[in-house]
């Protein structure tokens, strides 16, 4: 039987958890990968273990640790898939399958249905969900002036630009869209409210672009981020802001890259 001062104390593993995937991030990028994949993995492992422990009494409690353990699963894929061996530009849709599938899973088993996870589009919601989206390609102009990445694709053409393209509006768009605005969000916001709700899973979703290697960088996604939290609360919807965080990749990855050299 929970106590109220134990809920008080339960409040905040959640952050606890928050800042030891701040560090494993920060080892990660700035120490050693293999370190940080050790830090990752246990820390994963440890929030699925708290989880199962808090469940049933503490459901909501419980359903959150799961969903947070979907960050360093992210982390733990990125390092260690056998990347070598396929084209740089599919490595995304490798890399989302085991991340699909565990969010598949936690889905089914939270019970969550499309409202829950923002996927539903409402036809008076249409203009807004479109002016939410072209917000992409404006995030993806400024964005590519603070990382300057190397061009992903050799020219531009629609030949070229077709896959890539696909690939970035359902891998980095939708994929990470649901995981973080759409499950991490839902239960971040039950568990708190809705205003810290939206606070937490943004500021996980900056901690895991510390990768970047730039500052600058991560307070713009957080941002982004922010404003990805707060169009999702107001409309229901993850649509709009998995289109733009999509653009946001392609403009950043594809376009701006060659276009700015050219």
């Amino acid at each position: 039987m929970f106590t109220e001062a134990d809920n008080r104390k339960a409040k905040f593993f959640p952050f606890i958890y928050l800042l030891l995937i701040f560090a494993a991030e920060l080892i990660t990028s700035l120490v050693n990968p293999n370190w940080g994949f050790f830090c990752h993995g246990v820390i994963m492992f440890t929030l699925f273990g708290h989880a199962a422990f808090l469940y049933p009494a503490e459901k909501h409690s419980s359903y959150l640790l799961m969903s947070i353990a979907l960050a360093p699963m992210i982390r733990i894929i990125s390092l260690y898939a056998p990347l070598s061996r396929f084209y740089f530009l599919l490595w995304f849709p490798i890399l989302s399958t085991p991340l699909f599938f565990s969010a598949f899973l936690l889905i089914s088993f939270q019970h969550l249905d499309e409202c829950d996870l923002g996927l539903v589009l409402k036809q008076r919601q249409i203009p807004s969900q479109l002016a939410i989206s072209c917000t992409g390609i404006l995030f993806g102009y400024v964005e590519y002036f603070i990382l300057k990445p190397n061009p992903l694709i050799g020219e531009l053409s629609f030949r070229s630009l077709i896959a890539p393209v696909i690939i970035m509006l359902v891998y980095t768009g939708f994929m990470e869209e649901l995981v973080f605005r759409g499950i991490i969000q839902h239960n971040a916001s039950k568990y708190f409210n809705s205003r810290l709700g939206i606070l937490f899973t943004t500021v996980l979703f900056a901690v895991m672009h510390i990768g970047n290697l730039s500052l600058l960088d991560v307070v713009f996604v957080f941002l982004i981020g922010y404003f990805y939290g707060y169009a999702v609360k107001f409309t229901g919807s993850i649509i709009g802001v998995s289109i733009s965080h999509g653009l946001t990749n392609v403009v950043l990855f594809l376009l701006m890259p060659l276009l700015w050299i050219a």
